[in-house]
């Protein structure tokens, strides 16, 4: 339902420590804020009110009066006046989050105490617009009288000299012969290298020249003594043993090549005395067919603790017994070996979303989609607070408006049993990045309910 005359609008003023602080028409409907913030309409240094809150909501093309807690003043509504708190007490008016809803109509206006302002309010006929000021022509005079004719004097004179000089005196200046005579020799070394440097690069040319050649003729030589000490092979097809011979001696050539390169020569490299490798090390003699627990008798510091002697070591020169898989007292089972460790309860964290209160024409469906879509990010800022404190739980309803364009215009809590401050800012901070199709009719108020438990 739309106003009765749609051309009257909304005029408010504020009144702060007996001074008027601001007055202004709306004469584009639309939702006006009160705070302490610079965003708000009205910006009220007083510590008793929050940073932005609506005071008149604009929805459905009809201005509501968003009544808070602890709000007194008088309306005049339909011919008669209204006692803020007597409406609230009866419980007359409609409750939204943690304030209350009074609709105006076109005749309503009234005297608003909103902590220590005063907000006056009424609708009116709008006033024209002033006109722009504009002096008289005989007073702003033509655009060559704007001009700074010394200036411009002095700019083209300057300019009509370049050109004369750049362009018809200095390309008809001849320029000088040059000649080597008369150039000092510091000058003139630049240019004529002497005869020194001369003979010097041709030596230099002709030595790198000689080497060049030697150097071409000593690889040709290089390769002629390679072709002949390879074995020229027969056209001839081969038996198998001949062929068997030749890859036994690649083989064997190819394995002397590698032994001592990389990780091979590392494996096969010898102690001091001259003997034995690092294989031989760790299995005492070499042998590849020694058990682990007679390859482990030769190590040091591998000890079992006992009850008798914490610090004996198995393995030392003065030790008596050897040390045995068998000493680590290893439970055995079916492929996996079970140790005994401290248990942590798990906790789970559940989130619960209740049916959300819509005013408003917004799908209640696309409500619950963008809620169910980003349960998971409110569910995590539960849980951060629940490793804290695990006997956390109770329930957090948050307020918000939706504008014409689908995005969070306000976001408060309006109930809170949990009663974490970090769980209420952080759903705060989520729900504040949610994106709503776009309400009909202009914005839309939606509260939604999480309720938050854990189970072990």
């Amino acid at each position: 339902m739309t106003q009765e005359n749609p051309k009257k609008v909304l005029r408010v003023g504020v009144i702060y420590n007996g001074k008027i602080l601001d007055e202004q028409i709306f004469r584009k409907p639309e939702t006006v804020f009160i705070g302490d913030s610079e965003r708000s309409h009205f910006v009220v240094p007083s510590s008793s009110l929050p940073s932005k809150i609506p005071i008149f909501y604009f929805k459905s093309g009809r201005y509501e009066l968003v009544v808070m807690k602890n709000m007194t003043g008088k309306v005049f509504l339909k011919g008669k006046v209204i006692e803020i708190e007597e409406v609230v007490k009866k419980g007359m008016l409609k409750k939204r989050g943690n304030a209350y809803i009074l609709p105006l109509s076109l005749d309503s206006r009234g005297k608003v105490m909103v902590g220590s302002a005063i907000v006056l309010f009424q609708f009116i006929t709008p006033p024209p617009k002033p006109p722009k000021l504009r002096l008289p022509k005989s007073i702003r005079g033509s655009w060559t009288q704007r001009l700074d004719w010394p200036f411009i004097s002095i700019l083209s004179v300057c300019l009509i000299g370049g050109f004369l000089f750049f362009g018809i005196y200095l390309p008809g200046i001849p320029a000088p012969e040059v000649d080597l005579a008369r150039i000092p020799n510091r000058f003139a070394q630049l240019i004529v290298p002497k005869m020194e440097d001369l003979e010097s690069l041709r030596e230099r040319e002709d030595t790198v020249s000689m080497e060049d050649t030697g150097t071409q003729v000593s690889t040709a030589k290089k390769e002629e003594e390679k072709a002949r000490k390879e074995p020229k092979r027969s056209d001839k097809p081969r038996d198998a043993a001949t062929i068997q011979k030749e890859e036994s001696i690649r083989r064997a050539e190819m394995q002397a090549r590698v032994a001592g390169k990389g990780l091979l020569r590392i494996i096969g490299s010898v102690g001091e005395s001259g003997e034995g490798g690092i294989i031989s090390d760790v299995l005492g003699d070499g042998a590849k067919d020694r058990d682990i627990d007679t390859a482990l008798a030769g190590i040091k510091q591998i000890g079992v603790a006992t009850s008798s002697t914490q610090r004996s070591r198995k393995g030392d020169i003065d030790a008596t017994e050897t040390a045995r898989l068998e000493g680590l007292d290893v439970k055995k089972s079916d492929g996996e070996i079970g140790v005994a460790a401290r248990k942590e309860r798990a906790i789970i964290a559940k989130t619960t979303i209740e049916a959300p209160e819509i005013d408003g024409a917004v799908d209640s469906s696309s409500i619950s989609q963008v809620v169910r879509r980003n349960q998971a990010a409110i569910r995590r800022c539960y849980e951060r607070e629940l490793n804290a404190n695990p006997d956390l739980r109770g329930k957090v309803a948050v307020t918000i408006i939706i504008n014409e364009q689908g995005r969070i215009q306000m976001a408060d809590i309006s109930e809170d049993t949990v009663g974490s401050p970090a769980v209420s800012k952080c759903i705060v901070g989520v729900v504040n990045r949610w994106r709503f199709p776009r309400p009909e009719g202009g914005p839309a108020s939606v509260t939604i309910p999480f309720v938050f438990s854990s189970s072990n």
